[in-house]
């Protein structure tokens, strides 16, 4: 029995567990199911029937036979709530999948080909989405191009249409417009690598690696488009027409490791930056989540950094004041794809593995509590866990996206979930998910949406 349910109040190895008290926050009234079902979340690493066995003993000692029955009977309940299978049944439905062929055409009205000998005007890549908060309107952010920045190509986003007919059980797709990004000179951005690492000029670089977008409002009423860039990393404003308004201030800490002197002491890993955005109800508060472990939080090995604990930077947008906040990995194989807010504390949260089809294990959305969370942007470094007295986010399993009942399982799996947002409310009360998956802009692959009915 093993439920996806853990607060993490303090940490003294990469493990993201740290002293677990698996049902503390949902248990508070009956103390024995509690001590029950934190063993229980141990018996995950640990051996099982040792434990479990040990649970018995010490219960038939402590209770008699039907408080042991009904502490039992409480701990499948728990786990009903909480574990893979089971949460899902209850508060989550696929409604409908849609997919887009990976030789669509975007609305830029650019011609010719790449040098990765893909088309400038291919629609796809998708690294984010968000909802206009009009009709049925999206607006869908594509990566730095083919070829992880092998390519010039210039960066976009688009406006999409995904209407979801209860009657059909139908999600249609609909492309509406393409805004190519520009940055505050009016320099188009483009995904080009090989551009930022020959870059010595003291301006920033038009190099650009769009992974997050949301959509924030402005003092006229006019919506904008807040978006993350990994290769920075860079929080930027831009208009509805891809123009770069403002720069939000990130702390030293975060900024691109290997340009650093010395290098790799301090800073964000290549590749692992900063790749979720989210903007709570209130647009309030802006938060940035890194998509692994910074440089001083991980340890590299064979050209990659690894480690459990990632930080999210929190932003107030008026202020320009931050906090950092400590999100455990479910291993060292995963990382944050995106995150999504549902209300001024609480988050979805992709995360996932790199792999596809039968060797895909982790595609997973999950639900993270920063109420009790400590600020720890004096923790110079989490290589060892968190510093005595920290708390960090607290994270509950809402969707194993490789369930065999949504059929992204076994050889259908797709490498990349990508990005996640609320849409309209739905006829019944649920609210609408929308997933969009990365077809890293190869013809042969789809672009996928899928579009949930979460109760939350």
């Amino acid at each position: 029995m093993a439920c996806d349910t853990w607060h993490v109040p303090k940490a003294n190895s990469q493990s993201p567990h740290g002293t677990l008290h698996a049902g503390s926050f949902f248990m508070t009234n009956n103390w024995h199911l509690t001590l029950l079902v934190g063993l229980t979340q141990l018996d995950r690493n640990h051996t099982p029937i040792r434990i479990m066995t040990q649970i018995y003993r010490i219960a038939s000692l402590a209770f008699s036979l039907p408080l042991i029955s009904s502490a039992w009977f409480g701990i499948g309940q728990y786990c009903q709530a909480q574990d893979t299978s089971s949460s899902l049944t209850s508060s989550v439905e696929l409604l409908a999948v849609t997919r887009v062929s990976g030789e669509f055409s975007d609305k830029s009205g650019l011609d010719g080909m790449l040098e990765t000998n893909t088309p400038i005007n291919a629609f796809g890549g998708l690294s984010a989405i968000d909802y206009s908060g009009t009709a049925n309107r999206y607006y869908a952010l594509s990566d730095r191009g083919a070829g992880d920045g092998a390519a010039s190509f210039p960066c976009r986003f688009h406006s999409i249409d995904l209407a979801y007919d209860p009657a059909s059980k139908k999600l249609e797709f609909n492309l509406v417009g393409t805004s190519m990004l520009r940055d505050s000179q009016s320099r188009s951005l483009t995904g080009s690598l090989l551009q930022l690492k020959g870059w010595k000029d003291p301006s920033r670089c038009p190099s650009y690696d769009p992974e997050g977008i949301r959509v924030i409002p402005s003092a006229n009423g006019i919506p904008m488009v807040v978006i993350s860039d990994e290769y920075g990393p860079y929080i930027d404003i831009f208009s509805l027409d891809g123009q770069m308004l403002k720069s939000i201030p990130i702390p030293s800490t975060f900024t691109l490791s290997q340009r650093k002197e010395p290098p790799f002491q301090v800073g964000t890993f290549t590749n692992r930056g900063l790749e979720g955005i989210a903007v709570t109800p209130t647009s309030k508060t802006i938060v940035g989540a890194m998509q692994g472990p910074l440089v001083q939080d991980g340890r590299i090995e064979n050209n990659k950094c690894f480690g459990i604990w990632t930080r999210w930077l929190v932003i107030d947008p008026t202020t320009s004041a931050t906090k950092q906040l400590a999100y455990p990995l479910v291993d060292e194989s995963t990382g944050v794809s995106e995150v999504l807010s549902i209300d001024e504390s609480k988050f979805l949260v992709l995360e996932r593995d790199s792999l596809m089809g039968e060797q895909a294990k982790i595609k997973r959305i999950y639900l993270a509590d920063t109420s009790k969370a400590t600020d720890i942007s004096n923790s110079q470094s989490l290589k060892s866990g968190l510093p005595d007295g920290n708390l960090g986010i607290e994270k509950s399993l809402l969707i194993d996206l490789l369930d065999p009942r949504f059929g992204f399982n076994g050889q259908n799996a797709p490498e990349k979930p990508e990005g996640i947002a609320w849409g309209p409310p739905l006829p019944d009360g649920r609210k609408l998910l929308i997933v969009c998956f990365d077809n890293d802009f190869q013809p042969t692959n789809m672009t996928i949406f899928a579009a949930f009915a979460v109760k939350l």
